[in-house]
């Protein structure tokens, strides 16, 4: 059995994913494997602040060209000492400008253009957005590690790229367990109601992973086998039938699919006969305890980490990770770690009660598991937090670098 520490630590030090070129939109939510640099200054024109005239040097009075720009794409003829050209918003300047006088400041009469007395527009530079004023070539706009959001995806598409190097979203394949679970309906006397099925997909998502495929399946160690093998995901989380019991089949198939366990069970509460095994395939395999809270909280402490290692993310320790003092005492377990639900009021943690393995009551009102070691959290000492998958928590998300 490996205390919580030790097996974060060994999934957060799995290697990444091998980097892969993505386009842009395809690339959303991975962490970049290498670094987007300004392929052009930026921008790489000198463009116009306002709509208005571009106008030359020395004069207060100049003879305006015709057709001045329609769009921002258009591309103006040089202007000679005493001219002046009609410019919007974005548009480049041409060769020769001072300044652009906006549309307001200006008086057009016939083809001559006058300023309004007192603008300040007539000022060398004015109303111009240099180029390279944002980024000089070859400048390092977004770095290795960070994860691509959908701003800095605008980022890399305005300093021209296409696509761009990193690992890979992991694909990740979730097979729930139990001859007892039901999908629909009340559950009879020996029956319990699937909880995962319906819940891990968006949380998978919510740890950058993507949930590929969803399979449920009988207490069967020869099929789970099969599905074990013929999967093509680089992560299998499994719900269900991780104990040592004649009724558990996920460790039985792990050792007949020939598969590598890193770790046996945690010494946590809920949730100690979690475990992570590695096939041959390379293919990482999650086993969840079957009890609702057990299981989301095993995902919780383990998922983080391993998924975060698997996509390259700089610090898969920190993911989803804050601290907090606790309102009231949090009571340790019997041996190990214990993990509470918890919510925070006021900027203080609370429990949120009813955590025993098998409820979810008080889950579904916590925004976080504290972990609570062997001897206790006092009423006031900070408490070391992780945020439950899917979850909207303010401080560190899923996504920091």
């Amino acid at each position: 059995m490996r205390t919580l520490p030790e097996a974060r630590r060994i999934l957060a030090e799995l290697p990444p994913l091998p980097a892969a070129v993505c386009r842009l939109d395809q690339a959303v939510s991975a962490v970049l494997a290498e670094p987007v640099r300004a392929q052009l200054p930026l921008p790489h024109a000198d463009t116009s602040a306002m709509d208005g005239w571009a106008v030359s040097a020395g004069q207060q009075r100049w003879h305006v060209r015709g057709p001045g720009a329609e769009h921002p794409g258009t591309q103006l003829p040089p202007l000679r000492p005493g001219e002046a050209i009609g410019v919007v918003t974005g548009s480049p300047v041409p060769e020769g400008t001072v300044s652009v006088l906006r549309s307001e400041h200006g008086v057009l009469a016939d083809d001559r253009l006058t300023p309004v007395p007192g603008t300040p527009d007539l000022q060398p530079g004015r109303n111009i957005r240099p180029a390279g004023i944002e980024a000089s070539r070859g400048d390092e706009l977004l770095s290795a590690g960070q994860v691509l959001t959908p701003v800095r995806a605008a980022v890399a598409a305005v300093a021209g790229y296409d696509a761009v190097s990193v690992h890979p979203t992991p694909r990740t394949e979730i097979i729930t367990t139990g001859s007892e679970v039901i999908s629909e309906g009340l559950p009879a006397g020996g029956q319990v109601r699937d909880t995962f099925t319906v819940s891990l997909p968006a949380m998978v998502a919510g740890l950058g992973g993507r949930a590929a495929r969803v399979d449920r399946l009988e207490d069967d160690v020869a099929a789970l086998v099969q599905r074990l093998t013929d999967s093509d995901a680089e992560l299998i989380i499994t719900t269900g039938g991780t104990a040592h019991s004649r009724a558990d089949t996920l460790r039985p198939a792990l050792a007949e699919a020939g598969a590598e366990v890193l770790v046996d069970s945690v010494d946590i509460r809920p949730g100690h006969p979690a475990l992570a095994a590695r096939l041959p395939s390379a293919a990482m395999v999650l086993g969840l305890p079957g009890n609702p809270l057990a299981g989301f909280a095993a995902l919780t402490l383990l998922g983080a980490p391993l998924l975060g290692a698997l996509r390259g993310a700089p610090d898969p320790l920190g993911v989803g990770v804050f601290e907090a003092a606790a309102a009231e005492a949090l009571e340790p377990a019997r041996r190990g770690h214990r993990l509470v639900p918890v919510l925070r009021r006021d900027g203080a943690l609370h429990s949120t009660g009813y955590s025993r393995p098998h409820m979810m009551r008080g889950l579904a009102r916590a925004e976080a598991f504290a972990v609570v070691p062997p001897a206790g959290i006092r009423a006031g000492e900070t408490a070391e937090c992780h945020a439950v998958p899917g979850h909207q928590v303010p401080g560190r998300s899923v996504w920091d670098d």
